[in-house]
């Protein structure tokens, strides 16, 4: 009997053990696609294999955040409007799924108000409600972790791209790109597939500030 039980606890470590390592190299696959993505089918390629996985792991938020951030990255590459809103409706439904499994999530809320900034990427004419709400979901992202660098950073450039005249501008956006450099500095890695981007892009605009 007692080795009935050890054969059979074995057998589960090992198949447990096969699906960390196939959750692991779905995730590398997944996001080595959504790094090489250079357009709008290829970033939706990469994200259903993020959606894949987060059917599978379905106590994890990891999945289907990486899912809404292709869509969102992919947003921008492409032409047409429709489409493009097409891709946040589906990373909408991807950052929906992240909150539910992680509700006071400071990355995914986040996450959520790039989305919002990606709607104004599609649609200049919608600035003035969108960027009101990527300032909300930004300002609570850091109500729940003051140190959310991406937070910080997407919060920058929302402040860069709003007119001098109602509070935005180069001049203001500066302290929060600095900001958000000296909270990049610091970046620690959480986990193996903890967010990790933006600091380019922050260090780009940091130097556009201080032309």
């Amino acid at each position: 009997m007692k080795k009935v039980v050890f054969i059979i606890v074995v057998m589960v470590f090992a198949a447990t053990n096969l699906w960390a390592q196939n959750y692991a190299g779905a995730m590398q696959n997944a996001l080595a696609k959504m790094g090489a993505a250079k357009t709008p089918s290829e970033y939706v390629a990469a994200s259903q294999i993020f959606e894949r996985v987060s059917q599978v792991e379905t106590s994890k938020w990891i999945p289907a955040y990486y899912g809404a951030l292709s869509l969102i990255n992919g947003s921008y590459t492409g032409k047409e409007r429709e489409k493009r809103d097409q891709m946040l409706d589906q990373a909408q439904k991807f950052i929906d799924t992240a909150l539910e499994r992680s509700p006071e999530n400071s990355e995914v809320m986040a996450l959520q108000g790039y989305l919002y900034q990606a709607r104004i990427g599609v649609d200049g004419s919608r600035g003035q409600e969108f960027s009101q709400k990527a300032a909300g979901a930004f300002k609570k992202a850091i109500s729940l972790d003051a140190h959310n660098l991406r937070a910080t950073f997407l919060m920058a450039m929302n402040v860069y791209h709003t007119p001098a005249f109602w509070g935005g501008g180069k001049d203001n956006a500066l302290p929060l790109f600095e900001k958000a450099e000296k909270l990049f500095a610091k970046q620690k890695m959480s986990s193996p597939f903890a967010p990790a981007w933006g600091k380019e892009t922050n260090e780009h605009f940091l130097e556009e500030c201080k032309k």
